[in-house]
């Protein structure tokens, strides 16, 4: 008798130990999907303001000045908002400015010929092959990663 209760107090051991092991793993592995997801998304996110620099024939940099100042106006402009009714005219007229933005953009497209984003010829400097397979298989990779 006393020897099946140590037994069975063994074999209970044992399943708690083993199950407590494969909590720590998929814990562990849960951190790691996270983790190259985050990576993926920011990889995806850096070859898409590349893009838009190419696009737009701005060094990645000088477009990235370009939208923190963009974005520096509009902070600006809800901070000096007194009340809700400022704030929404704020918003009204950014988003305003964004539709008149994209119109203007989409009508150059039109008159260039339509293409799509990755296969439009540009202003200033076409979006590269290499740039374009980036694209593709890091938002694979995202997909993938994330999904």
């Amino acid at each position: 008798m006393r020897g099946s209760l140590i037994g069975a107090t063994v074999f209970i051991t044992m399943i708690g130990v083993t199950t407590h092991k494969l909590m720590e793993l998929k814990s562990i592995e849960n951190e790691r999907k996270d983790t190259v997801c985050k990576a993926s998304q920011q990889l995806l996110k850096t070859l898409e303001t590349r893009a838009r620099a190419m696009a737009a024939g701005l060094s990645i940099e000088a477009y990235e000045d370009a939208e923190n100042t963009e974005v520096a106006k509009l902070v600006n402009a809800l901070d000096t908002a007194n009340n809700d009714a400022e704030v929404e005219a704020v918003i009204d007229a950014h988003a305003a400015q964004l539709e008149a933005k994209n119109a203007a953009t989409d009508a150059e497209l039109k008159n260039q010929g339509g293409q799509v984003f990755l296969e439009q010829q540009l202003k200033k400097q076409r979006i590269t092959t290499d740039i374009k397979q980036q694209i593709k298989r890091t938002q694979k990779a995202v997909t993938e990663a994330c999904g």
